[in-house]
């Protein structure tokens, strides 16, 4: 069962980070778009879940590799939050 989480962790991490890189890579911005029109807060969903999945997935260093990573794009889609919530008002 530690296998099939360690997985979703990953799948999770794949959700989370691919709007960002899609958008960053000139990819399109409609994958980016997409999923900000669903919702802002998607991203964070996504890395929160693959954060608990990586605690509950398999022990070692995928564990670690899985929750740091999860973490990192937490961070960078809380930020993005952060600029989009509070940095285009109006002075």
């Amino acid at each position: 069962m530690r296998k099939v989480y360690s997985y979703l962790s990953a799948l999770f991490f794949v959700l989370a980070a691919l709007p960002f890189m899609a958008a960053l890579a000139d990819w399109s911005d409609a994958i980016f778009l997409f999923v900000i029109n669903i919702s802002l807060y998607l991203p964070v969903l996504f890395a929160l879940l693959g954060v608990v999945f990586g605690f509950l997935g398999i022990k070692g260093n995928v564990r670690i590799g899985l929750i740091l990573i999860n973490f990192s794009v937490l961070c960078v889609s809380l930020f993005v939050i952060f600029v989009a919530v509070f940095g285009f008002r109006e002075p």
